[in-house]
């Protein structure tokens, strides 16, 4: 059963075959080659991003199942399920609106303290011949309308553009980006021309090669004021096809990267069962490695969406912790026993 349901390309960590030497690095440019780090392959931990901990926490998973969200019926061509990790981002309208929203919010609150402190410092200079509420006026529509009242209303409207209009906001892209297939072992980028259209057949152009010819490279980035912020994509040894991985949690410390990089090993082995988070969690029934592991192991089927919300705080702090300790460039690199690489 389980030798037939999966592909021939199919990832098993103890299974890679040898492959041919890499003679260039045709996926990046001279400036990635020259700073950014590969990380290595095997040795994973179990382990998830925060922001996958946080998005599909199990009272989100229990909301879902109990509320239609009334986006059903539309094809936001994303796929999360025990077969593939098929991405799409939202449309432009979409990601605009909540980066505005996030803006705003963070603004409003990052500034709050900041403004209370230097208006309680104007306060105690204030000039004798002013009055408190001629200082209050002043300050208030000179410096707090603008510095506070501009974030504030970004947060409000966008909040109230989703809430009120929720089928006009968010709308999905025309079509995916890449995918990651447990079951078939590839690694699928879907191309489309400069305008975003698709091709004459009216589909996105697939560039598709085994999982294990991929490698993960993780860059770095100086943002103000110094702090240090990294990204993860993968490349494959041989065509010029990058998957940017990064793009699901966004720029984030090195750890976070290293845990993304470990989470999405530990989906695509198949010699393994699904990554045991709540987001896979429905669906490992229907893959046949975690429906013997979970007969053998006695695994409630319904662990994590069942779970109150102590307990669930209990165990995203253990996570947290796991993945604060990784220590994944520090690792060897089991996949250089099936290839000689160019660097």
């Amino acid at each position: 059963m389980t030798d037939s349901y999966y592909g021939p390309h199919a990832y098993d960590e103890h299974g890679v075959p040898n492959q041919q030497r890499q003679t260039v690095d045709p996926g990046r440019s001279w400036i990635n080659r020259k700073f950014d780090m590969r990380l290595p392959w095997g040795l994973t931990e179990e382990v998830a991003p925060q922001s996958f901990r946080k998005r599909f926490r199990p009272e989100v998973l229990r909301e879902i199942e109990s509320k239609p969200s009334g986006f059903e019926s539309i094809e936001f061509h994303q796929q999360i399920n025990h077969e593939m990790y098929r991405h799409a981002p939202p449309a432009f309208r979409t990601r605009l609106l909540r980066i505005v929203r996030v803006f705003g919010k963070v603004s409003f609150w990052a500034l709050l303290i900041p403004m209370l402190i230097a208006y309680g410092y104007g306060y105690s200079q204030m000039p004798y011949n002013m009055t408190t509420m001629e200082y209050f006026e002043e300050v208030f529509w000179s410096v707090i309308v603008w510095a506070q009242g501009l974030p504030l209303l970004a947060w409000a409207i966008c909040n109230l553009i989703f809430r009120g209009f929720p089928k006009w906001a968010i709308k999905p892209s025309k079509g995916p980006q890449w995918e990651l297939n447990r079951r078939t072992g590839l690694v699928t980028l879907f191309r489309y021309d400069k305008k975003g259209r698709w091709g004459k057949t009216r589909q996105p152009e697939e560039d598709s090669a085994p999982f294990y010819e991929f490698d993960a490279y993780l860059t770095n980035e100086i943002i103000p004021p110094g702090q240090v912020v990294h990204t993860l994509y993968l490349v494959h040894r041989y065509r010029p096809i990058l998957i940017p991985l990064g793009n699901l949690i966004g720029k984030s410390r090195g750890e976070e990267c290293f845990a993304l990089w470990d989470m999405f090993q530990n989906f695509m082995d198949t010699s393994r069962s699904l990554p045991d988070i709540p987001l896979w969690e429905e669906f490992r029934p229907h893959d046949p490695v975690t429906a013997e592991y979970d007969k053998k192991t006695n695994r409630p089927a319904r662990y994590w969406r069942d779970m109150d919300d102590e307990t669930w705080k209990q165990k995203e702090s253990e996570m947290m912790a796991k993945v604060r300790s990784l220590t994944t460039p520090h690792r060897p690199n089991l996949m250089r026993r099936h290839v000689r690489y160019a660097s």
